[in-house]
């Protein structure tokens, strides 16, 4: 067994302890130093993770649309595995603009991190996934089971936990069950038979059950139609940079506009990003998937705020004006 399947979540309580080590982390860098520069910058690093929640983003990188609006400045597009990791890259300075699900941005908000949503990408159904045929729900899972997630405080955590605390009436029941895999390599593990099921996002959980798997948790039925991505940087940066901003938002913004009105275009462009390896008309499909709607409007973070509070996640629901920075994105933000 690889290593990364070892590393298990013991307890929503032994997490949160965890997390206080954020905010130390953050009075240690310097406070806004750490939040990111208060000076203008010249060189911005732009976080995301694999996968169809950042088709947005991927587009507006292929299409070059914020670096044709601001020549001068150096950007580049960095991918790692998780939000976690991503908060970690905001934290230490290393990126300004961070991607990612609703989870990650709440847990280091709660921390500390002074940071806000920009705005959304898209909503997105999240399935758990099993190709164990005898397993039609989460009550049919072995007690060894290995469940596969980017980390153990990603938004496919929540919806984890809110699954069990309504099928088996703990939320923590499958804590020691969870282990940390990036999309990719969870989809591998999967087919290969390595975990018991995958708790993921399009376009990995449709490949999945292209591979014989069956969902048997979905995200929309626990917590109803919700943002999936959303785009958050710190608020030092967006006072210094507010013309990077602006322009970081209407290229996503103009990103999503296409994808909803020119799939196909939307599709050949995200196919180009690919390098080839996924065909605009496979693009296409994911696009057009019924689990999957572009949208720059956040939408329920408030809700699992205040699931996230009441299993130990966080320790307060933040304020709607803490959560999201005032634009034209958040007006109608929940």
């Amino acid at each position: 067994m690889s290593a990364p399947l070892t590393r298990r979540l013991r307890k929503p309580a032994a997490l949160a302890a965890a997390l206080l080590t954020v905010g130390a982390l953050t009075a240690a860098c310097g406070g806004s130093d750490a939040a990111g520069s208060e000076e203008e910058a010249t060189e911005v690093t732009i976080g995301y993770q694999p996968g169809l929640g950042y088709a947005p983003l991927l587009i507006a990188k292929q299409e070059k649309l914020i670096e044709k609006e601001l020549p001068d400045v150096d950007i580049t597009w960095q991918m790692l595995d998780s939000g976690s990791a991503l908060r970690d890259g905001v934290l230490s300075g290393d990126i300004q603009v961070a991607s990612m699900g609703t989870a990650p941005f709440l847990v280091g908000l709660d921390a500390g991190v002074e940071w806000k949503t920009l705005m959304s990408m898209n909503d997105m159904n999240l399935q758990l996934v099993t190709k164990d045929k005898g397993v039609e729900s989460l009550e049919d899972l072995p007690d060894n089971a290995k469940i596969a997630m980017p980390a153990p405080d990603s938004i496919q955590s929540v919806v984890l936990r809110k699954g069990a605390e309504e099928e088996l009436g703990d939320a923590t029941a499958l804590d020691k069950s969870i282990v940390a895999l990036g999309h990719p390599d969870g989809v591998q593990a999967l087919v290969a038979g390595q975990i018991d099921a995958h708790l993921t996002a399009p376009p990995f959980q449709a490949q999945e059950i292209e591979e014989g798997g069956h969902p048997i948790l979905d995200s929309y039925d626990l917590f109803g139609e919700h943002s999936f991505n959303s785009v958050y940087t710190t608020e030092g940066f967006a006072d210094a940079n507010p013309e990077f901003v602006d322009a970081l938002t209407t290229a996503f913004s103009d990103s999503v506009d296409l994808l909803n009105d020119d799939p196909e275009k939307a599709a050949q462009v995200l196919s180009e990003e690919s390098g080839g390896e996924v065909t605009a008309e496979d693009m296409k499909t994911q696009i057009t998937d019924e689990d999957v709607t572009f949208t720059t409007t956040p939408t329920g973070f408030e809700t699992f705020a205040e699931f996230m509070q009441q299993i130990g996640m966080i320790k307060d629901v933040p304020a709607s004006e803490d959560m999201f920075f005032e634009n034209d994105f958040t007006t109608d933000a929940s």
